[in-house]
């Protein structure tokens, strides 16, 4: 409970009873490196709440290649928002990265405590904003900032990076082939 209070409370401010309610609808769930929280074209039912660990989102475009959009790492929350609220087939596939600890809720569960709760409405909507803003904030970084801009923010935001996932992953994510991204590391000051 102490994990799930601490990120609770970094959205809103909640009750005993608010935090108690939420957390009776959380499972923790270890899963092994490379396996997938949500594959393409499956309607997810869950959202998870990363303890330890990293996941990517990514998808697959016609020509097989696989284009990351987004890195997690504690603490934060995973699982295509779009396709729970939609209750539709994901487009992104969600995968460990590493082995991963998370919390994972029943999106319709929560969103159904929500509708009942003021207090656990509020920390529902301010999630949402925390979404949207790293969503928002994502567009920007690709639009706004150069290769090498983009992994020296990448560093800042998650040190140590490079020794927990593939390079193949980061390249991907910057939306740089692997050789690009050899270049930058070899100018990169750590």
């Amino acid at each position: 409970m102490d994990f799930f209070k601490e990120f609770a409370l970094s959205f809103h401010p909640l009750s005993e009873d608010g935090l108690e309610r939420i957390f009776s609808l959380l499972t923790i769930k270890k899963f092994p490196k490379n396996f997938e929280l949500v594959s393409l074209h499956q309607t997810p039912v869950n959202a998870y709440i990363l303890k330890t660990g990293v996941i990517r989102a990514y998808s697959i475009d016609e020509k097989n290649k696989e284009h990351t959009r987004t890195i997690y790492t504690p603490i934060s929350t995973s699982g295509n928002l779009g396709a729970l609220i939609k209750n539709e087939p994901s487009t992104l596939i969600y995968e460990c990265l590493t082995d991963c600890e998370v919390l994972e809720c029943n999106y319709k569960d929560f969103y159904n405590l929500s509708l009942n709760h003021h207090e656990i409405s509020i920390f529902h909507y301010k999630i949402l904003q925390s979404v949207y803003i790293r969503e928002v904030d994502r567009i920007l970084e690709l639009q706004m900032l150069d290769a090498s801009q983009r992994y020296k923010k990448l560093q800042e935001n998650y040190p140590g990076i490079d020794n927990l996932i593939n390079q193949y992953h980061i390249a991907s994510y910057l939306n740089i082939t692997p050789v690009q991204l050899s270049r930058i590391r070899k100018n990169f000051i750590y």
